[in-house]
């Protein structure tokens, strides 16, 4: 079973709104971000999505071509990640959901000369958007995209980072679903990474034949996974009223055929569909 925040949702936050989903995704022109804005365009549930990018992005233009034919249901957003101009968007779009994909890497950073990179991205800007997102007038469910082997012992600055990304998240009061995903990687990732491909060149097999003599949800939970799977996930799992406040993790990201539907069903009308 995967790890629960808590056992039961609240009231308030199962409550359905008047208009269909919209979607505000942050790190859209990342590696599963961009996938995550195409998987949600493609929702017939969902009326808009706004994917968020840096205003001075290389990728801003790229992104903004390959949204063209979601138009007018998928936009591009270059709202400066600053409290003020952060907070006047929000309330302008009124997103009913907020995706969190972003993060860095020690490489990346670097070349753009910013200092302690998994507390200024990953901590930090969890912590800017959650504080601008539970004041709005209908504040958002959160959805954030965090990693296997976080939690409150984890070593290293990365898996430190999204452990105290998650407890922010927690902390904010607002409705939620945490989704730790297992090493993220695939040929269509454009940005070379030969560890993380090698390490999922040594893993997959070994978790292959693992769940090949029956611990099927544990190779599942660990078995490495590309872009397009994590995206599909994140849909699945991020608007149903089962996951808020819960942590999801790779096996029930891979999951099909549970969120999809509204089995079982929930106590009333009221508090049924998608949150």
């Amino acid at each position: 079973m995967a790890a629960q925040t808590s056992s039961v949702p609240r009231r308030e936050d199962l409550e359905l709104r008047a208009a269909p989903p919209v979607a505000f995704v942050l790190g859209a022109s990342g590696y599963v971000g961009a996938s995550l804005v195409e998987a949600l365009a493609r929702d017939e549930h969902v009326a808009r999505v706004i994917a968020h990018v840096r205003p001075e992005s290389p990728r801003a233009s790229a992104l903004a071509t390959r949204l063209e034919r979601h138009a007018p249901r998928a936009e591009v957003d270059r709202t400066p990640l600053e409290a003020g101009a952060l907070m006047e968007a929000l309330e302008a779009l009124a997103p009913t959901h907020l995706f969190l994909c972003h993060g860095t890497t020690a490489r990346r950073a670097r070349s753009e000369g910013i200092a302690n990179p998994y507390e200024a991205v990953d901590v930090g800007l969890t912590g800017l958007l959650c504080e601008q997102a539970a004041a709005l007038t209908r504040p958002p469910r959160v959805v954030l995209l965090s990693s296997m082997g976080t939690g409150p012992r984890a070593r290293g600055a990365y898996l430190s980072a999204r452990w105290r990304a998650e407890e922010i998240v927690r902390a904010s009061g607002l409705p939620h679903t945490i989704c730790r995903a297992p090493l993220l990687t695939g040929p269509d990732r454009a940005e070379s990474r030969p560890g993380e491909r090698w390490a999922a060149r040594l893993l997959d097999p070994l978790l292959g034949f693992v769940g090949a003599l029956g611990a099927r949800r544990l190779a599942a939970r660990y078995r490495s996974m590309d872009a397009t799977e994590a995206a599909e996930g994140l849909v699945r799992t991020g608007f149903h009223y089962m996951t808020i406040g819960r942590v999801v993790l790779g096996d029930e990201l891979r999951r099909r055929g549970v969120y999809e539907t509204e089995t079982p069903a929930p106590a009333s009308r009221r508090e049924g569909g998608r949150h």
